[in-house]
C-alpha cells in the first residue's frame, strides 16, 4: 500500500492510495448442472468410425474452463476411453455458454462435462408380410 502525504497550509492529512483493480486468479468453479442451464449451442456429437467399428461405447469426462464471452477456453480430458476422447474435446470446443456475471463484471469459469458415447442397433429389417388378393 502507497501512502501519501498532503500538506494544506497547517493541516497534514494521510491518503491511502486506492487498492489495485481486482483480478481474477483462478476461474470461478460453477457445478455442471447449473451450467448446462446456461448452455446455448451445441454441435452434433460426431462417433468416431474407428471407435464405432470397434464397438467402444462409453462416458468422456471434461473439466473445462469457460471464457468471459463464453466460449470454451480450454479443455482437459479427466476419464474415459482413449478412442473417443478426441472427438468429445473437438465437439465441446464448440460449445457457447451465456457468459456468466459476477459483481457485474463476467468472470471466467471452470465446470465439468460427461460425454455419453453409447451405440444403437440399427432397426431390424421388416419382413414383407403382403397379403395376396383373388
Amino acid at each position: 500500500m502507497i501512502v501519501a502525504t498532503l500538506v494544506l497550509g497547517a493541516a497534514t492529512f494521510l491518503a491511502a492510495a486506492p487498492p489495485p483493480p481486482a483480478t481474477q486468479a483462478k476461474p470461478l468453479r460453477i457445478s455442471s448442472v447449473v451450467m448446462q442451464t446456461k448452455l446455448i449451442q451445441t454441435p452434433p456429437l460426431k462417433y468416431p468410425e474407428d471407435a464405432r467399428k470397434k464397438n467402444i461405447q462409453g462416458d468422456v469426462a471434461l473439466d473445462i474452463v469457460i471464457g468471459t464471452n463464453g466460449s470454451v477456453k480450454s479443455v482437459k480430458v479427466t476419464d474415459g476411453p482413449k478412442e473417443l476422447t478426441k472427438a468429445a474435446v473437438n465437439n465441446v470446443k464448440h460449445w457457447r455458454y451465456q457468459p456468466t456475471v459476477l459483481e457485474g463484471k463476467p468472470v471466467e469459469v471452470e465446470t465439468t462435462v460427461d460425454l455419453q458415447f453409447k451405440l444403437t442397433k440399427p432397426p431390424a429389417p421388416k419382413s414383407a408380410k403382403g397379403t395376396a388378393q383373388k
